[in-house]
């Protein structure tokens, strides 16, 4: 997954879909550019993955 994409996912997750919304585009875009310095395969971006991933299972 490249950092966009993880960006993206980030927000969604923590987004409560209301009030974030207004300033989304430059917290998904801080969050893009702080991902751009983990290494590649880092365990940080590994953690936040599926992280993301057990808080979408959770809202299904």
């Amino acid at each position: 997954m490249n950092s966009a994409e993880l960006a993206k996912k980030i927000c969604d997750c923590l987004s409560d879909g209301y009030d974030d919304e207004e300033h989304r585009e430059e917290t998904e875009t801080a969050l893009y550019k702080e991902l751009l310095l983990l290494d590649t395969d880092s365990f940080i971006e590994t953690a936040l993955i599926r992280l993301c991933e057990r808080v979408e299972e959770l809202e299904e």
